[in-house]
């Protein structure tokens, strides 16, 4: 469970990591379930695998959907008792897992992501943060260090909606407006917000760095940031609900600890947190007013903050 002191530090920065989330033989199954899902994307077998074109390398593999049909390990750790609690005590609703996937920084892969905000935050049209908190949750299957591709973020600048990142270089974001590397073990979690500006350089070394990452939301948060969002099977639909209820019984299939006892609770509106400390209902509109418009104007811009 959370601290005050994590909490607050996640709506302050859009950034959190959460050491030791996964250890032992949830995060053996994880990682040995993965290293199939990469020999598969490596081979070329199978669907929903993509690819970047590497000057020099061709097409690289880097990533692959839909992990929750590859192997029930992934539905397991989704709804970790730990992780759910995490997630409740940031968000202050009712949410769900809504998509997944993983992403595989090969050894010598070279395959950087560029400085970018999650959709719908790329776009200028989405001009101010949404109030309810919203997550990425990145599940870290290997060591992730600044050589190998580790994510870097811009702390503080994710309530302000679109930030014009664009007019600077890979370089400049790296280097010039205080972004952090977000240094990770095994088993290690990373929460960032959508909105959130992050980005990573290609693998150049012998090491592989490998993530499974969900994204949790309100039902408020998937309504106004992804309005054409189509499938049933993944939403606040009853299809949706009962596919993610059914991911509690899948972990104890496998022998893991439900939510049974925990401060996790399942209702009919999705995972709730029961317990304290916790997030205030729409708390990030209380951040967002508290900004001047004049902050607001310069953390669009990525431009220095007056003190």
């Amino acid at each position: 469970m959370l601290t005050k002191h994590q909490i607050e530090q996640y709506h302050r920065d859009g950034f959190l990591v959460l050491r030791g989330m996964f250890q032992g033989r949830e995060l053996e199954e994880l990682r040995a379930a993965a290293t199939r899902v990469q020999d598969e994307g490596v081979a070329r077998k199978g669907a929903d695998h993509l690819y970047s074109d590497v000057p020099g390398a061709g097409k690289v593999y880097f990533r692959s959907e839909r992990m929750w049909d590859r192997d029930p390990i992934f539905q397991a750790v989704t709804v970790k008792p730990d992780l759910l609690e995490s997630i409740g005590q940031c968000t202050g609703h009712p949410f769900l897992p809504v998509n997944d996937s993983f992403v595989c920084k090969l050894p010598g892969g070279n395959v950087p992501i560029a400085w970018h905000q999650d959709p719908p935050y790329g776009s200028p049209a989405f001009e101010e943060t949404f109030e309810v908190p919203n997550f990425d949750v990145d599940i870290y299957l290997d060591h992730s260090t600044k050589e190998n591709g580790c994510v870097w973020g811009i702390p503080g600048h994710h309530l302000v909606g679109h930030v014009d990142l664009k007019r600077f270089s890979q370089e400049e974001l790296f280097n010039n407006f205080g972004a952090i590397p977000m240094l990770t073990e095994p088993g290690d979690v990373l929460f960032h917000s959508l909105s959130a500006p992050h980005g990573s350089i290609g693998n150049t070394t012998q090491s592989i760095r490998r993530i499974f990452y969900v994204h949790y939301m309100a039902q408020e948060v998937l309504d106004h940031c992804y309005g054409n969002w189509k499938n049933k099977k993944r939403g606040f639909t009853a299809e949706g609900k009962a596919f993610c209820k059914n991911m509690l019984n899948v972990r104890k299939e496998l022998g893991y600890s439900g939510i049974d006892g925990s401060q996790a609770k399942w209702t009919e509106d999705g995972f709730v947190f029961t317990g304290q400390p916790t997030t205030s209902p729409r708390h990030w509109r209380t951040l967002i007013d508290a900004m001047s418009a004049d902050e607001r104007a310069r953390k669009r811009a990525l431009a220095p903050v007056a003190v």
